[in-house]
This record gives C-alpha cells, structure tokens and sequence, in this order.
C-alpha cells in the first residue's frame, strides 16, 4: 500500500495538469490584493466622490481563513479529476489493480495522495495571497488567527469529502466529464442553485423548511461563523458516504 501511495504521488506531481492549475491558483492568490487596489485606484479616479478608501491593513486572520482565493478551488477540484481518471485514461490501471490484494486499493491511495495535492494548493493559495497582499498593504498579526487556523482545517476536511464524490465519479464509475462539471460547480459556488430545485422536489416530503444545502460540504464550509462539530459532522457522514462504496465498488467491478 506504501509503495502505490508513493506512486500515485510521484505521478500526481509529475502531471503537466497538476503543475499547470498549481502555478495558476499562485498567480491568482498573488494578484488578488494588487488587483483589488487597482480597481479601487480605476474606481475612485473616474467617480472621485466615492468616499470608501482602500484598507490600509489586513489581518492575517482574513487570509488564512481563504486558501482558496478566486478560483484556485475549482483548480484544485480540476487537477484532482484528471489526476484521479488518468490510470484509466493512460491504459494501465488494470497492471496497477491486478498487484493489489484488493482492487480498490488503488482508490484508497488516490484519496490518500489528494490530501497532499489540496496541503500543496493550500499553502501556495495562503503563500501567494501573503506576497500579494503585503506589494500593497500592511499585515497584521491579530488576535484571531489561533480561530482561522481552525477554521481552515475543517475547510480542508470538507474539501477532502468533495474529493471522495469525485473520486466516486470519475474512478469508480470512469466519467471525467461528470467529474469537471461538479469541479467547475462546487469550485465556482453554482450548486446552491441545484439545491434549491432539489429541495422543492422534497418539500412534499419533508415539509417546507427543507434545506439541503444546509448539511451539504460545499456550502457549509463557507458559512460564518464555521461551527465545529457541525463541520466535522458534515465532512465524515459525506466523505464516508461517497469514500467507501467507491472502494467497495471499484474492487468488484471488472478494471478494463
């Protein structure tokens, strides 16, 4: 199992798509507080009687609590999906599966090399949004940033349940196609608007305070104040829920 972690590792890092999204979601996170001040220069010169001044100072708190600036979480989301459909892609999935004792192994070791991948986005998002941020404002060291460091964590683990529905789509049931709308919908924040259709499904059902958006990851994981066992409870019920039947899966199906 250590060996195929390591391979799925090295393939992950050598991968022209990871290393293409990676770079991208740095110059995005770099250029997100310049860009902010430019526009604000391009605001307040063509209407000079805008009164809002542009803050002088940002807490580290604030960027912390953002490893995901723009749209660095649909790049993330993005890169996993090609990294997780590429031994099917590539042809030799079926020699990597026929040396595990249990197929879905290979599963297993894909999940386990996408917490790598999202710490490696992680700190390129917080690093890059540090750089920029500090080209054109003060930083802060405040009192919350303890409360960010955790808040980032379950932010991380929810994230992670994302990757276990993607790993689900694309590896088990081999669809990378379903797999990049679901990156480009979680990643950009467009499934509230799926919810809503889904929850007037199940009003007739449920009642009408129905609300599925409420238990479910990729909105969760923005809501402030971000409660903790809330969170947790969230990130385990789905990831296990998507995790486990693609291991289960995979490892009865037929690898092709």
């Amino acid at each position: 199992m250590g060996k195929l972690i390591r391979m799925d590792l090295y393939r992950m890092l050598k991968s022209k798509t990871f290393l293409f999204c990676l770079m991208l979601a740095f110059v995005l996170a770099l250029g997100n507080a310049p860009f902010g001040r430019l526009m604000y220069t391009l605001a307040h010169s063509l209407s000079p009687e805008i009164n809002e001044s542009f803050a002088s100072e940002v807490s580290l708190s604030s960027i912390l609590i953002d490893p995901f600036p723009v749209i660095s979480l649909m790049l993330v989301l993005l890169s996993l999906c090609y990294f997780f459909y590429a031994d099917v892609e590539n042809g030799y999935i079926k020699n990597i599966a026929g040396q595990m004792p249990m197929k879905g192994f290979t599963v297993l070791s894909e999940f386990v090399a996408s917490i790598v991948h999202n710490l490696i986005f992680v700190a390129a998002g917080i690093i890059g949004n540090l750089i920029g941020t500090l080209l054109v404002q003060r930083l802060i060291v405040d009192s919350n940033v303890p409360d960010s460091i955790r808040v980032l964590v379950l932010r991380l683990l929810l994230v992670q349940s994302l990757c276990a529905l993607l790993l689900l789509v694309v590896s088990t049931f081999r669809s990378k196609s379903a797999g990049m709308i679901l990156s480009v919908l979680f990643g950009l924040g467009l499934t509230p608007l799926i919810y809503i259709g889904i929850n007037e499904i199940l009003k007739p059902i449920f009642g009408e305070t129905v609300d599925i958006s409420r238990i479910m990851p990729d909105t969760v994981m923005w809501e402030n104040p971000l409660d903790t066992a809330k969170a947790l409870a969230v990130a385990i019920v789905a990831g296990g829920i998507c995790l486990l039947p693609a291991i289960r899966i995979f490892d009865h199906k037929d690898v092709k």
